[in-house]
């Protein structure tokens, strides 16, 4: 239901965001992508809420993710994230808040081993 996708996000924009917000929805796909990628890079129009409210919403969504970064490689991805901006990242860093890395694929199948040396290699991310 690739198809779909679009037009389901647009509309719950417009119902959770009011008149206009489904036309203000961005969509960019992501470097080297292949047309059924699950992956879309969206810009909603507001705040975390109209996210939480597509995604809880939603039946061919199957979540929606702050982007810290990306790269072609991993050094470029480590730079991107250190750059992005500290007061965008700190609520995600108190000891209170918990995280879950979570290693995904298109395309490719990445085995647990290296799945596990992706992850460790986040330490830069000062997780509590």
């Amino acid at each position: 239901l690739l198809d779909y996708r679009r037009p389901e996000v647009q509309s719950l924009a417009e119902l959770f965001g009011g008149p206009g917000a489904g036309d203000a929805v961005e969509w960019r796909m992501p470097e080297n992508h292949h047309e059924d990628s699950p992956f879309h890079l969206v810009r909603l129009p507001g705040d975390e809420r109209l996210a939480a409210q597509i995604a809880n919403r939603s039946l061919l969504v199957k979540g929606i993710f702050e982007l810290w970064g990306q790269g072609a490689t991993y050094d470029e991805l480590e730079k991107a994230i250190r750059e992005y901006p500290d007061e965008r990242k700190l609520p995600y860093l108190t000891p209170e808040s918990s995280f879950k890395i979570v290693v995904d694929s298109f395309g490719k199948v990445i085995s647990f081993e290296e799945q596990n040396e992706i992850i460790k290699g986040f330490t830069y991310i000062p997780f509590e």
